[in-house]
């Protein structure tokens, strides 16, 4: 009867001594579980590198010419580590200056979509893409493009 209180005395005191640092530590659920999930990946590297696109309205962008189509890219998806693109949208403001042609996801640099010019101006197209795992802290990823050119490339 002895060997078996003191069996238990020693687990129930092996137990406490390693829940107690833990509950001292005061790290929120939400923090370990992100940890548990970046972990998945080996490190902290998807935070700091995000989704891009070809034709980024913060830069200069060069569209399509005049009856010309244009492939435009969405890049940077760490393919090798699991992610994966779950859905893309493109809404299309300007159905008179370009046609939103052929998309396709999950490829293994990310997606595309192809863009044809039908007259110049300025386009305003909106991309939204939601990937499986976050990469810079966000799975929703959406570039309001409210300056495409079409058909001013010779400017």
């Amino acid at each position: 009867m002895k060997r078996k209180l003191f069996a238990t005395l020693m687990v129930f005191t092996l137990m406490l001594s390693m829940v107690y640092p833990i509950a001292q530590s005061g790290t929120p659920a939400t923090a370990a579980v992100r940890f548990h999930i970046a972990s998945r990946w080996g490190g902290d590297e998807m935070d700091d590198w995000p989704l891009s696109i070809s034709c980024d309205p913060d830069y200069p962008i060069i569209g399509p010419e005049v009856g010309e189509t244009r492939e435009e890219s969405i890049t940077a998806l760490q393919y090798e580590k699991g992610n994966r693109v779950k859905s893309m949208k493109i809404k299309n403001y300007s159905k008179d200056i370009v046609k939103i042609g052929k998309k396709k996801i999950n490829t293994e640099y990310g997606a595309y979509f192809k863009v044809k010019g039908l007259k110049k101006g300025y386009a305003h197209i909106k991309v939204i893409v939601k990937i499986k795992y976050a990469q810079d802290g966000k799975t929703t990823y959406v570039w309001d493009i409210k300056k495409y050119p079409v058909g001013h490339n010779d400017d």
